[in-house]
């Protein structure tokens, strides 16, 4: 983890002095917040594809539902038939389990990388002495993000940006086709606490990474609907 931080503290670094070699250092938002935002922005549109793959996946996971559901209640008594019919299942329709959940690992290892980038930007970006005490950190009311932002308007946002994000995520029709009552009332609840949870670190943490949890959510929001149509579109087509 701390190896693919340092390469994404390289990737800051330089979209950072990118920046600050053609322009000035602006009086309302300073040179590294605005990189927080662009490089948080490229970061998943890198991803992006990752994640498109986890939706196709989980879309063909619940197109082999109704099937599994028979299998797994005519061989219940019976383990080992039950898997090997499983088994048998997914290979006839070359569906490989690892691919749903492996896109899904590659993105939370990049993602909390670069969090741990935002989190110690001394040790992975700004590695020369005193360097990042050095330069600018305001963006707007906000003096310096390397401190929480006491206005508690940051973690507001944060809530709502993640609420936003996982309500639409819900509503991906992948995943509604393999709901339950139980995994929805579940969902349902996630949806509530996760916000909550997020304002309460937002409290505590700096600006900096709120800002970041902000941008990334708010991308996740807008890269969730457009692969939501594309999904519904999709099964539409198949009925």
């Amino acid at each position: 983890m701390s190896a693919i931080s340092r390469v994404l503290g390289m990737f800051f670094k330089f979209i950072y002095d990118s920046l600050s070699g053609i322009m000035n250092e602006p009086k309302s938002i300073s040179i590294f917040a605005i990189t927080i935002i662009i490089s948080t922005i490229i970061l998943k549109i890198i991803v992006m594809p990752i994640s498109i793959s986890q939706m196709k996946n989980q879309k063909k996971m619940a197109e082999l539902q109704p099937e599994l559901q028979k299998i797994q209640k005519k061989y219940k008594g019976d383990p080992k038939t039950l898997a090997a019919k499983q088994q048998q299942l997914y290979k006839d329709a070359n569906y490989n389990m690892l691919s749903g959940c492996l896109p899904m690992v590659i993105q939370m290892i990049i993602l909390l990388a670069f969090y741990r980038v935002f989190y110690e930007p001394a040790k992975y970006v700004f590695t020369e002495p005193g360097a990042y005490d050095q330069i600018a950190k305001h963006f707007f009311y906000i003096k310096n993000i390397d401190h929480p932002d006491t206005s508690l308007i940051l973690p507001v946002v944060a809530a709502f940006a993640t609420f936003l994000s996982s309500w639409i995520m819900s509503n991906n029709p992948a995943t509604k086709m393999q709901q339950t009552e139980q995994s929805k009332s579940m969902m349902n609840t996630m949806n509530i606490l996760m916000p909550i949870m997020i304002f309460l670190m937002g409290r505590r943490f700096a600006a900096a990474l709120v800002l970041y949890w902000i941008v990334s959510s708010l991308f996740q929001v807008f890269q969730t609907q457009i692969q939501n149509i594309i999904i519904k579109r999709e099964v539409e087509a198949e009925q």
